[in-house]
């Protein structure tokens, strides 16, 4: 991400990631994975439940959300979509369209962000 991150922050991409495992040590991990941008720790059910994931059916680490500056979720993938075996150049198919203000490519439909 942090390729993706520098090649698209002038066109008004920004990123966070958000550690929601119990006691994480983001210092070294944002030092051995140079991580250019911030790092916060989250909760991990308020998590779920801004994206609305299904406490039925569970999703799978990591999770990569794109919300627009309005805080809607405009895509959302788990660890189990192909997103994540493409690489750099998935990613940046699915953040063009978003930067252009259409809809990622290859997106599964994400609810709005309630109120």
């Amino acid at each position: 991400m942090g390729q993706v991150y520098r090649q698209y922050k002038t066109k008004g991409l920004e990123v966070v990631f958000a550690a929601i495992n119990p006691n994480p040590n983001i210092p070294a991990f944002v030092d051995r994975y140079k991580v250019p941008f911030p790092v916060a720790m989250g909760d991990g059910e308020k998590a779920n439940l801004f994206m609305q994931n299904s406490v039925v059916k569970p999703t799978f680490v990591p999770w990569l959300v794109f919300i627009d500056r309005a805080g809607t979720i405009r895509a959302q993938y788990s660890g189990k979509d192909a997103i994540f075996n493409g690489g750099t150049e998935a990613i940046v198919k699915a953040i063009e369209p978003l930067l252009a203000g259409a809809p990622a490519a290859g997106a599964r439909k994400a609810p709005a962000k309630k109120k």
